[in-house]
């Protein structure tokens, strides 16, 4: 009786899938809230603490985040790279992987 109650929840257990979500959570609406000339302070209230410091440049940071696409299960991958000047203000922002917002 107790292996037939171990095997059902093992196979209970393995029904359930969740994706793995690795690096920041990048909400699109708040990466275009960020422009040019906002400080570094602005940026980490919006979008949090950036995944990746550069070494070689310590004034760019990169913001990421992949995971597996809940209707294809495609994965997505996307970043924002932010580039800052010694006043710690956004000078250059590349985004890869995002569609830009429609204007109206």
């Amino acid at each position: 009786m107790r292996f037939f109650t171990i095997l059902v929840a093992m196979l209970l257990c393995s029904c359930f899938y969740e994706p793995i979500h690795q690096g920041n959570r990048l909400d699109p609406n708040k990466v275009f809230q960020i422009k040019e000339g906002d400080t570094k302070f602005h940026v980490e209230q919006i979008l949090g603490t950036p995944m990746v410091h550069s070494v070689m440049h310590p004034n760019r940071v990169t913001y990421y985040e992949e995971f597996e696409d809940k209707e294809g299960g495609n994965m997505i991958r996307r970043s924002v790279e932010i580039t800052y000047d010694d006043a710690l203000r956004i000078t250059q922002i590349n985004y890869s992987g995002f569609e830009k917002p429609k204007q109206e």
